[in-house]
């Protein structure tokens, strides 16, 4: 389980940092874009495309496991303070077990969509550019799987201690 849990860790932690790049690399594609546009009257036509279709799902589904192993996604605790600890640890479990579902359905129909979109090979017309878009589609499922396994392996850790200890480890 401890393998298990470091190779989650070290999976989360690079789509992590997959998504933190992809947020200055846009950055830079956007003032490249601006900067060429305005000095040199040059514009780069395929910015909005590549903005949407790849930076921002990047951003958006891969950092998803990372953020549930470290624990920093919302969370809405209202009767927390009033259950005991062996409640809460078991409230808790519950709703890792529920995420975990919803993340495994979420990557299910996801995978289903990327893979009939790589079949396609599906493009976006640009002025006269074809642009292939059909790699984006991939971001969506594998942020929902890792998310899918980091919110089980949560769940097993709220209701064992040894390897809450673990996943403890994992959040640094």
């Amino acid at each position: 389980m401890g393998q298990l849990i470091a190779i989650a860790r070290s999976v989360a932690r690079i789509m992590g940092y997959i998504g933190a790049f992809a947020v200055v690399a846009m950055m830079l594609h956007i003032s490249l874009d601006v900067l060429l546009r305005n000095l040199f009257r040059i514009s780069m036509n395929t910015v909005p495309e590549i903005v949407a279709r790849y930076y921002m799902t990047a951003l958006a589904f891969l950092p998803l496991g990372w953020l549930e192993l470290r624990r920093q996604m919302i969370s809405v605790e209202l009767i927390d303070f009033a259950l005991s600890d062996r409640v809460r640890r078991f409230s808790d479990a519950s709703v890792m077990v529920i995420a975990a579902v919803i993340y495994g359905f979420l990557a299910w129909t996801n995978w289903d969509k990327a893979l009939s979109e790589t079949r396609v090979g599906t493009l976006v017309e640009i002025a006269t550019y074809k642009m292939p878009v059909w790699h984006s589609f991939y971001f969506a499922p594998i942020g929902f799987t890792l998310a899918a396994l980091v919110t089980a392996l949560l769940a097993i850790g709220y209701l064992n201690p040894r390897i809450a200890a673990q996943l403890e480890e994992a959040e640094e």
